[in-house]
């Protein structure tokens, strides 16, 4: 997948659009997809939005498929004037590690499914980062 630049947005506008839950109907049956989580993690000009999605499928109340879970990575940048963004997933194995521990909780990968060796990167990532907070308060 490529970058996307959509016109005239700032860097908030495009996270909230990036985040915004949204529902279809298909054949009688409501998906409704809805952001349950997510950050923004970089500086001034670029960065990485993760998010973590949950997806239902309801049919006259009933929920008709089990419900999904995934991790997102979105790189965004700022670049000739306008702000960007590239959409992965952890299907995607992005090599970027920097996503809350706590998103791995809300998306289990025994439940939901995902890359273990993407999730493996991100335990190592959070665990030289804590190492060096440890080595540097001492």
């Amino acid at each position: 997948m490529g970058w996307y630049y959509p016109s005239d947005i700032s860097r908030k506008e495009l996270i909230e659009s990036r985040t915004k839950s949204f529902e279809s109907d298909s054949s009688g049956v409501k998906v409704s997809t809805e952001c349950i989580r997510h950050c923004f993690r970089g500086g001034v000009f670029s960065g990485v939005l993760w998010s973590v999605w949950q997806r239902t499928f309801i049919k006259d109340g009933v929920e008709v498929e089990p419900e999904q879970r995934w991790i997102c990575c979105d790189l965004i940048k700022y670049h000739t004037g306008e702000w960007g963004y590239k959409p992965m997933d952890e299907s995607f194995h992005p090599y970027y590690y920097s996503c809350p521990l706590g998103y791995l909780k809300l998306a289990p990968i025994e439940q939901y499914g995902g890359c273990e060796e993407w999730r493996d990167g991100v335990l190592e990532y959070h665990a030289e980062r804590k190492a060096k907070r440890l080595a540097n308060a001492s």
